[in-house]
């Protein structure tokens, strides 16, 4: 599988097509010009800010990788539609031999041209019309062999540049699978009895993140898994992401291309407005789904602090509560602990079992006497029980 890391020469091979049906723009005066400018250096109004596509995979990559880019002569065909590697047969192997990493056709005809003949292989095909996003998620198809995550569905939108191609920056997720950021960058959301706090780094910003800060948040061990990253609009780039805040969005393929599995969208957010827009959790602002929940707790300088909290939780009138020894006839100590046992009225036949630890009694008989709810956190041990963590009155 093709990497993205270091330097790419890249041939960007201008075509004109004779006779296109409707016809293409004219060719430019100095079209090797223009096609160098989108990639070297392409300052946007009203700020100037480079939006080229160097800038952008050197921002995207952390400075991870680069490009050379060398325009060649331009074509003339006589066809209608012109694959990727329609030219592959006059300049593949010559190309390959002079060191090219890929080529890329730009041609004159409407947007939608954009193409890749394969993940992971040489030949992109965009048109001058399309945006610096197109450009840079047909070469990154090739060069990083990232496969479309906006297939079946797939609603990052702009949050993700293999979704949305509007050259804003790729997920952790993807900027991952890239070599961009590393895994180690992305936690592993592990404690599942208590609130954990973590500090976001803004992904849109230079990784890895600085110490005491996380990339993104990863919940659970196996596909479908979640994760939560923060988002800015912090420069050029990011500044067409829906909003900024924090995001979660579900990985559902285990594709180390992020190719689509079981006809299901790879990259599924899950921040959306009512209407089923992008958008991102600000501060104060929570999302639930079962037994987790992931609230933005503060606003930092690049990022956000967020608590992540998927303990699970029963409440209920109890039913019945039992506590003894392992062996009454023994004396207590380590090896004969207490074991307890509650169940309660909205979980029946559901047993909740603590061995040692503290004693919930006391707490037990007040809610009894007073006829109030108890608040049980536990871990799942089968389907029909649980570890008890803690015991509260409600």
């Amino acid at each position: 599988m093709r990497t993205w890391i270091g330097r790419k020469k890249l041939a960007f091979l201008p075509v004109h097509r004779l006779n296109a049906q409707p016809p293409d723009e004219p060719v430019p005066a100095d079209w090797p010009s223009e096609i160098l400018r989108r990639v070297l250096f392409d300052p946007t109004p009203p700020t100037g800010a480079d939006r080229s596509l160097r800038a952008y995979i050197q921002a995207a990559s952390s400075g991870q990788a680069d490009l050379d880019a060398v325009v060649l002569p331009m074509q003339v065909i006589d066809r209608q539609d012109v694959p990727p590697n329609a030219f592959e047969a006059q300049f593949g192997a010559q190309l390959r031999e002079q060191g090219f990493d890929a080529a890329a056709l730009v041609m004159l005809g409407g947007p939608g041209a954009g193409t890749a003949e394969s993940v992971g292989g040489f030949w992109a095909r965009f048109v001058m019309a399309e945006g610096l996003g197109v450009w840079a998620m047909e070469l990154i198809h090739c060069l990083a062999s990232i496969d479309d995550l906006y297939t079946f569905g797939g609603n990052m939108g702009g949050f993700e540049e293999m979704a949305g191609a509007l050259g804003t920056h790729p997920s952790a997720y993807t900027k991952s699978i890239a070599g961009w950021l590393d895994v180690s960058a992305i936690t592993r959301h592990t404690n599942h009895t208590a609130a954990v706090t973590y500090n976001l780094h803004a992904i849109g910003l230079v990784q890895p993140p600085p110490t005491g800060r996380v990339g993104a948040v990863r919940i659970g061990s196996q596909v479908p898994y979640l994760m939560v990253e923060a988002r800015l609009m912090n420069d050029q780039f990011d500044a067409q992401i829906p909003a900024p805040g924090v995001i979660v969005y579900r990985v559902q393929t285990s594709s180390p291309q992020g190719t689509a599995q079981n006809q299901t969208m790879p990259l599924q957010l899950l921040t959306l407005k009512s209407d089923g827009k992008p958008t991102a959790l600000n501060v104060g602002q929570s999302f639930t789904a079962g037994d987790l929940k992931v609230k933005v707790v503060k606003a930092l300088s690049g990022g956000f602090s967020i608590s992540v909290d998927d303990s699970l939780k029963a409440i209920g009138f109890v039913t019945s509560y039992e506590s003894e020894r392992v062996d009454p006839d023994r004396p207590p100590g380590p090896s004969n602990p207490v074991i307890q046992t509650i169940e309660i009225d909205s979980k029946p036949g559901f047993i909740f079992t603590a061995t040692g630890g503290p004693s919930f009694a006391a707490t037990v008989k007040n809610a009894q006497k007073n006829h109030r709810k108890v608040e049980i956190t536990f871990t799942s041990t089968g389907p029909n029980s649980g570890k008890i963590v803690s015991v509260k009155l409600k």
